[in-house]
Order: structure tokens, then C-alpha cells, then sequence
């Protein structure tokens, strides 16, 4: 072993204390598992405050309501999309082939049951009252000469044969004349109109085309001058008083829907409007692809607001539950005015003082009558922001991205 000069065995010495004293110092704490995540964690989930000026304030027109706790009622909210009421659609098509005189309504326009849509000159209609015409003077002519047979054969002037003539030459003018007739009305004229036919009627071609019942236009294919045949479809007329919103309900939601059940029914077009109405067919078929059940709303459209074509939210109310022993438990509740919705995220705006506020992240449940049942977020007397959410919502996320907020 080599020995330490006396130089080396002096800095040991003067070493030794301190690295004595180093050993017997405690050692800083390591975060043990779990607890550098747990601080961050209470980071993230700190308090989210606003805070507005009085001004600031005044202007939004903040208005606040306590929670309240209570059961809701049983609703589905599914998506929907508007259609024609198909009972209520009719293709209108001409009887009878013709050009096109005259065009009377327009596409958009309201129209009421039996008004001319439009007018034909035909060809065939002007031949067919021709025939007619004919048919019946022949009718009449062979009526006149059976009276007078008949009446000669009484007499003892005319023979047996001839009345028999005279009698199979009114049968057929008489088959003739109901031909005729029966022509006149495939093409749509009333009995009314066809007694009144003369030889000189200068509009014996013009033929009308009206509206099955009363409705909108909503479609047109038809110019002045063109040549329609009964294979085309020259107007659709649609009464829009009432239409149909199907949608497609979840398997699981089956037992929360009857037929019968009142829905209410909003469009984004019309944000503050609702419109009533009720489940009038619900399939007897589940969808293999989707485990979905194709339902149909009726629902009233007296202002023409809801057109086909339009998505729609459809909730769906079910009377059945609220006795029922699954009825829900109580729940805070709070008005629809009060959820705001932030990307996948719900939120509130909680009043902690005059203009301060703290943004709750919601989870929420069932809706009923204008109300959220909320199943973690809010306690019970707290009061919510329910008018002016918007502006809270906005200097929220101002906060979140850095930007700050009024002050």
C-alpha cells in the first residue's frame, strides 16, 4: 500500500468535517408518486373566474335564478328533417293533351281548390265536344222518329218492322250520346258545363287545368306555347298547414316513445319559435345498420315556417313515465337560458358577488319544459347567470387564450 505524503494526509484531514457534515444533512424530499401530477391536476381544475365592470355589467343585463332541485319528466331530444305531408301533395297533370294558352300560377304562389292553373288549347277536347254535340243531335233526331213510328204503327200506318228499326236506331244514338258524354267527362267537365255547349262557342278547344285543393305551388314545368300530354307533370301543389318531420329513434330510447306522444319541434332558422305537434307512425322495424326506428311527427305549420328540407330538433315528451316507478330522482335543475355550450363542454356562469362570476363545467341530463337537469356542476341555491351568459362566455374565453378581459 502506498503511503500519502504529509501534505495529502492534511487536506484529508481538513476534508473529513464537511464531508461528514454533507452525509448527516437531510436529503430534500422527492414528490412521491402521484403528487407532482396531483399539483398540476388542482392547476388545471383551478377556479375560472370573470369579472366585469359595472359598466360592463349594465350592459350585458345579467339576470340570475337559484338552482333548484327537483325530478324531470321523461324527454328524448332526437334530429329531424321536414318534409311534405304526402297526403296533402298532388302532381297536377292535364286529362287530355293540348299547347299551352295561358299560364295563371306562378311558382311560390297560393292557390285555392278548383282555380285555373293554367289553360290548354286542345286539339282533341274541341273534337270530343264536336262529338258530343253530334251525338246528341243524332240522339234527338232518332227520339223524334221512334215517337213517330210508334205513333203511325198505332195508327195502323206503319209496320212492325220499321218500329223495331226505329227503336234499335235509338239505342245505339242513345249509346253514342253517353259515349260521348262520358269522353267529356274523363277530361274533367261537369254535367253542368256540358249541357251548356253550343256550336258556336269560339273557346270550345280551351281546356282548364285546376288545382286539386287549395295549397302552394311548389313546383312548375310549364311555359305558354309548349305541347303537354297527361304523361307530364306540369305543376305540384302542396298544402304546407301541416307537414311531417321524420327522425330516427336509438333502440334503446324504444320504451320513452308512443304513438300519439306530443313533440316539440325548433328549427335554427327560427330560434325563438316553437312549433306543436305529435308522433303519428312509428315503424314496426329496427334498422340492422344503424339500431335505429324510423319515427314520423305531424306537426302544425300554420305560418308556413317550417319547410321540407329543413333539419330540425325534435323532443319528445313521455307522459307515460311520470308515474311510472322509474320516474327520475331529484336532480339540480336549471332553466335552458343557463347551459352554455363550449365545443363538447357544457358550462354555467355561477354568481360569487356583484359582477363576479365562476365558470362551472357541467355535466347534464335529462331536458323538460324548458329546464336541464345538471348531474355534477351545481349545488342547490346557487344562482345562475340566465340573461347576458353570452358576454360571460366571451370574456371567458378572451381569459383562456391570454387576451384578458374588461375591467
Amino acid at each position: 500500500m502506498k503511503m500519502m505524503k504529509p501534505k495529502q494526509r492534511l487536506a484529508a484531514l481538513l476534508l473529513l468535517p464537511l464531508l461528514s457534515s454533507w452525509a448527516c444533512s437531510p436529503t430534500p424530499e422527492t414528490p412521491a408518486p402521484g403528487e407532482e401530477g396531483a399539483e398540476h391536476a388542482g392547476e388545471e381544475h383551478e377556479e375560472r373566474i370573470v369579472e366585469l365592470t359595472p359598466e360592463a355589467a349594465e350592459r350585458a343585463q345579467i339576470e340570475t335564478v337559484p338552482v333548484g332541485v327537483r325530478s324531470l319528466a321523461a324527454e328524448l331530444e332526437t334530429t329531424g328533417r321536414v318534409d311534405f305531408d304526402r297526403n296533402r301533395v298532388s302532381h297536377v297533370s292535364p286529362r287530355i293533351q293540348g299547347r299551352v294558352h295561358a299560364v295563371r300560377a306562378l311558382l311560390g304562389q297560393r292557390v285555392g281548390k278548383g282555380e285555373t292553373m293554367a289553360v290548354l288549347d286542345s286539339i282533341e277536347l274541341g273534337r270530343a265536344k264536336a262529338d258530343f254535340l253530334q251525338a246528341h243531335a243524332r240522339h234527338e233526331l232518332a227520339e223524334q222518329n221512334l215517337e213517330r213510328e210508334e205513333k203511325l204503327y198505332a195508327d195502323r200506318i206503319s209496320s212492325g218492322q220499321e218500329v223495331l228499326e226505329a227503336r234499335s236506331a235509338h239505342s245505339e244514338a242513345d249509346a253514342a250520346l253517353a259515349s260521348a258524354r262520358e269522353t267529356l267527362h274523363l277530361v274533367g267537365l261537369r254535367d253542368e258545363a256540358i249541357e251548356a255547349l253550343g256550336y258556336d262557342d269560339p273557346q270550345a278547344s280551351l281546356y282548364p287545368v285546376r288545382a286539386p285543393f287549395g295549397g302552394k305551388v311548389v313546383e312548375k314545368h310549364v311555359t305558354v306555347g309548349e305541347l303537354v300530354t297527361p304523361e307530364q307533370n306540369i305543376f305540384t301543389v302542396a298544402d304546407l298547414d301541416r307537414v311531417w318531420i321524420w327522425n330516427d329513434v336509438y333502440e334503446r330510447d324504444l320504451r320513452q316513445v308512443h304513438l300519439d306522444d306530443d313533440a316539440e319541434v325548433r328549427v335554427d332558422a327560427f330560434p325563438d319559435a316553437t312549433f306543436s305537434g305529435q308522433v303519428s307512425y312509428l315503424s314496426d322495424q329496427v334498422d340492422a345498420d344503424t339500431r335505429t326506428v324510423r319515427a314520423r311527427i305531424d306537426a302544425e305549420n300554420p305560418d308556413g315556417k317550417l319547410r321540407p328540407g329543413m333539419f330540425a330538433t325534435v323532443r319528445l315528451s313521455d307522459p307515460h313515465a311520470a308515474g311510472s316507478s322509474e320516474a327520475a330522482p331529484e336532480r339540480p335543475v336549471v332553466p335552458e337560458g343557463a347551459v352554455q355550450r363550449d365545443g363538447e363542454e357544457f358550462l354555467a356562469f355561477v354568481a360569487l358577488g356583484p359582477n363576479r362570476f365562476e365558470v362551472r363545467e357541467l355535466q347534464i341530463g335529462r331536458r323538460a319544459g324548458g329546464e336541464v337537469e345538471v348531474l355534477a356542476g351545481l349545488e342547490e341555491g346557487e344562482r345562475v347567470v340566465v340573461e347576458g351568459a353570452f358576454l360571460l362566455k366571451s370574456e371567458a374565453s378572451k381569459d383562456s387564450l391570454g387576451e384578458g378581459h374588461e375591467h
